[in-house]
């Protein structure tokens, strides 16, 4: 059996109308009977998720309970005084065994612009620390600007439709930093196959979409792609666990 960690999961959040979250509890529940042994998770849905400290406090409260859960946290840039400085909030995500980390531009209001992102984007390169990105919240030309100012940063590139792939091929081709998860909402017939072509399968990473998908399809997808055994145990586990053991202490 192929190790599996997600790195494409969350639990706790709300989408206007809802009034149930999916808890922890569940999710490591629905790791369980699909047999992944971790999950890298945020709070999702994150419509309603405004209160970053908060948000962050919750998530790391929940991982500490269950060991199959690993930290995504929110980071943004500190211009203002009213959270940490950038290398504080780095040093605590490492600290809480983080594995990445994330950034959204539009929901926390700041640009994606380099006089504003830089101090941030150092922080998270000097600690090799990943920082997960779904296309919904970090589009491809700001993908393309930050892998290129911060050459050392792991860009882990998430939420993939199949359809954007004549930008995404040049994007993995020209920046090595750069990470693909296959996880929802990345199907695409052999695509498992193709990109490991094109970016080398030691790049890509075994993600679900857990709750708001079944992670049935992401596990088909990968133990039925035409790769070898070692290939397909890169992109299970071992690529993500490579790139969490080099976070920089």
């Amino acid at each position: 059996m192929v190790e599996l960690i997600d790195v494409q999961a969350g639990f706790g959040g709300l989408a206007p109308g809802e009034r149930q979250q999916v808890s922890a509890a569940e999710l490591v529940g629905e790791l369980q009977r699909h047999r992944i042994a971790q999950a890298l998770v945020r709070i999702v849905p994150d419509t309603l998720d405004f209160d970053v400290e908060r948000s962050n406090e919750s998530l790391y409260q929940a991982c500490a309970e269950f060991p199959e859960l690993i930290p995504c946290p929110i980071v943004l840039p500190a211009h203002c005084g009213d959270v940490p400085d950038e290398a504080e909030q780095v040093a605590g995500a490492v600290a809480a065994g983080a594995g990445a980390v994330l950034a959204r531009p539009g929901p926390d209001y700041w640009l994606p612009e380099r006089w504003v992102a830089e101090p941030l984007l150092a922080a998270l390169e000097a600690a090799r620390m990943p920082l997960f990105c779904p296309l919904r919240l970090v589009p491809l030309p700001v993908l393309a600007q930050w892998a290129q100012w911060a050459p050392d940063l792991p860009l882990i590139v998430a939420e993939v439709p199949y359809n954007q792939n004549r930008s995404l091929v040049p994007l993995f081709q020209n920046f090595p930093n750069t990470y693909l998860s296959l996880g929802s909402t990345f199907t695409a017939h052999c695509g498992v196959e193709f990109f490991a072509s094109v970016m080398g399968a030691e790049r890509l990473l075994f993600g679900t979409g857990l709750p708001t998908a079944e992670a049935g399809a992401a596990i088909g997808q990968l133990l039925y792609a035409d790769l070898t055994g070692e290939e397909r145990e890169w992109i299970g586990a071992g690529n993500f666990r490579r790139l969490w053991e080099g976070i920089r202490q």
